[in-house]
Formats: structure tokens, sequence, C-alpha cells
């Protein structure tokens, strides 16, 4: 298993707006290519609007193929303007487990 660790930066004031398109839009179509939120949370003590999220993955092959699936998709395609209207910068990362963690296999 491997996971896909996303941190959003969200203009100031947009947070209830990034809300919405998230789950209205955003994640319907993740659902629908199989890339599983396992997690989501926002800031509350330091830097302030960001989103961070938890994906989960069999390995990297199945990664790719949703990843490439998802951006392709005429949905997110349709949102892509808006989000990038509302965030800032984006940081991704691979995680794999070490073998001691609650998350691990």
């Amino acid at each position: 298993m491997i996971y896909l660790h996303v941190t959003v930066k969200v203009q100031r004031g947009k947070m209830k707006e990034w809300t919405k398109i998230f789950e209205e839009k955003l994640l319907p179509a993740m659902n629908k290519h199989g890339q599983r939120l396992i997690g989501a949370w926002k800031t509350s003590v330091g830097p302030y609007d960001e989103v961070i999220d938890l994906y989960a993955f069999e390995d990297f092959t199945e990664f790719q193929k949703i990843r490439e699936k998802l951006f392709n998709d005429p949905q997110i395609q349709e949102w892509l303007p808006k989000i990038y209207e509302i965030t800032g910068p984006e940081e991704s990362k691979i995680l794999t487990p070490l073998g001691y963690g609650e998350l691990t296999s």
C-alpha cells in the first residue's frame, strides 16, 4: 500500500467554496475512478487555510492509472480553472509505510 499526501493552500476566505467544490465535484469524480480518500483535514493551528488529504493506493502502478484517468476526466477538466483560482501552491508526496504505524500493510 502507498499513500498520496496532498497539502493545498486555499486562499483566505475561500475555504467554504473549496469545500463545496471538493465535496460536490472533485470527490465524486475521484470515487468514480477509484481514488480512495482515507482522511481529510484543515489546519486549526499553524498555517491557516491549508487542507491536507490522504489517499490510499495498492501500489504505484494503480496510482498512475487512476491519476491518468482522473486528470483526463471532463468533469475534472471543467473545474480545474476554478480550483486554480481559489487555491495557491499545492504539495503532493507519495508515502510508503515503514512497518510500525497503524496504516501499514
